[in-house]
């Protein structure tokens, strides 16, 4: 058995811009731009086949990735399997002794029934299979919230429009 370090991160950038126009004495026209980004990182030591739970803080449901090997090279696709914002998934690495280790998503959440049992829980389980290089960051997955809005005055309007996107990367590396 050996010892894996999985490390997950969430890099989220901030794209927003805003344009106005302003009447009157001072006319004018205006427009802003900016970027933000941040990221947070957690660690997990796992033995090589087990499972580790990770956490993630979200407020957009993160849609998993799919990775495969086809021709020698990882490809990656667009998944099914969302979680819901501010849950997690658990991780289950395994490595056979090449540069790739095969990392298992998965992700247990409650399901919103009013028909429920009382006491009762219903829950819905779904599990994606990546093929990853080691000590490589990959995204697993991804997720983007827009928003827009305007609004006009008697002396001008403004119109405001921003997209947030978080990726959720991994990487896997021995110890």
């Amino acid at each position: 058995m050996r010892n894996l370090l999985i490390e997950v991160r969430q890099v989220q950038s901030d794209d927003s811009q805003r344009a106005g126009v302003e009447l009157g004495n001072r006319g004018g026209v205006q427009m802003n731009q900016s970027r933000n980004s941040g990221s947070a990182t957690q660690q997990a030591l796992v033995l090589n086949g087990r499972p580790v739970r990770l956490g993630l803080q979200t407020t957009t449901p993160i849609r998993l990735l799919q990775g495969f090997v086809r021709n020698g090279r990882v490809v990656t696709s667009v998944g099914t399997v969302l979680l819901e914002a501010g849950t997690g998934f658990s991780a289950t690495p395994r490595w056979d002794g090449g540069t790739l280790v095969e990392l298992e998503l998965a992700a247990q959440q409650a399901l919103r029934s009013g028909s429920a049992l009382p006491g009762a829980t219903a829950t819905s389980a779904t599990s994606s299979v990546l093929a990853l290089p080691l000590d490589a960051w990959t995204t697993v997955g991804e997720s983007e919230q827009r928003s827009e809005s305007s609004g006009s005055g008697l002396t001008g309007g403004q119109q405001q429009s921003g997209l947030v996107r978080t990726e959720v990367q991994v990487r896997v590396s021995l110890r």
